[in-house]
């Protein structure tokens, strides 16, 4: 499944473990660690869930093309010395972002 598809899935199940932990399991005297824990997995789920669906994680994956502003080196010249590119930031790598331009 592709991650816009498995979005709202993750934020309708983290809403789900959010209400179970809150009216279920809180009221129980013995497991309050445990509907705390299960109140952070909520929240978690709920968070990734609206990232994917909203596109955001799409900047976490790896550039594989080179940066145009420096071809790749990573370095630019400046006067008569090499300094980090200020685009890539000395990895070579192209952006997120610059795919979105082309």
């Amino acid at each position: 499944m592709e991650r816009k598809q498995i979005g709202p899935l993750l934020i309708v199940i983290g809403i789900l473990l959010l209400f179970i932990s809150l009216f279920y399991v809180l009221p129980l005297p013995n497991f309050y660690i445990v509907s705390l824990f299960m109140m952070f997995l909520s929240v978690v789920l709920i968070g990734v869930g609206a990232a994917f669906v909203r596109g955001v994680d799409s900047s976490l994956d790896v550039p594989t093309d080179d940066c145009y502003y420096c071809k790749g080196m990573g370095k630019i010249k400046s006067g008569n010395e090499m300094r980090t590119c200020p685009r890539c930031g000395g990895t070579g790598l192209a952006r997120a972002d610059d795919y979105e331009q082309q």
